[in-house]
């Protein structure tokens, strides 16, 4: 039995020659699934980081290098932990930061439609004297067009 290998340099697949009983469906289908684990075996080795743990500390029989050794592993677990309470610390102030600002602004806004309703009010209702007072100096001056002699009747109303 001689092995062949597979046209691709990618994969690690070899063909062999002398089985003539694999259909050309089934060798197809070998070569994907072949692909496939390799493709998975290819994602595993790159993205699941490989850790070295080196496991000496500062106990009898460890040589005069394994006490530095265990001391930078554990600074750098320090730092490790360190980094992650400090981003823990950002994230969750933040979070304060923006709860913060969406209440003030939500105040804002409410505070904001009251002042404006307030207004509107107040506009509609300076509106309503205005057309009242304006309909009863009409009244007003119809009833003393005749006399020239009142000095208030050339002043415009002041509301």
């Amino acid at each position: 039995m001689s092995l062949q290998p597979y046209a691709s340099a990618e994969t690690a697949l070899a063909v062999t020659t002398s089985a003539p009983e694999v259909s050309e469906e089934e060798r197809q289908k070998r070569i994907k699934d072949a692909e496939e684990l390799q493709a998975k075996l290819t994602y595993i080795s790159e993205k699941v980081p490989t850790r070295i743990m080196n496991t000496a500390g500062s106990n009898a029989g460890a040589g005069s290098g394994e006490f530095h050794m265990y001391r930078m592993a554990r600074r750098r677990e320090m730092l490790r932990l360190a980094r992650i309470d400090e981003a823990a610390a950002q994230a969750e102030t933040e979070a304060q930061f923006r709860d913060k600002k969406a209440r003030l602004l939500s105040e804002d806004e409410e505070r904001t439609a009251r002042r404006r309703e307030k207004r509107q009010k107040k506009r509609k209702k300076h509106t309503a004297d205005l057309d009242a007072g304006s309909a009863g100096l009409e009244h007003a001056r119809s009833k003393s067009a005749g006399s020239d002699t009142d000095p208030e009747s050339h002043q415009p109303a002041l509301d």
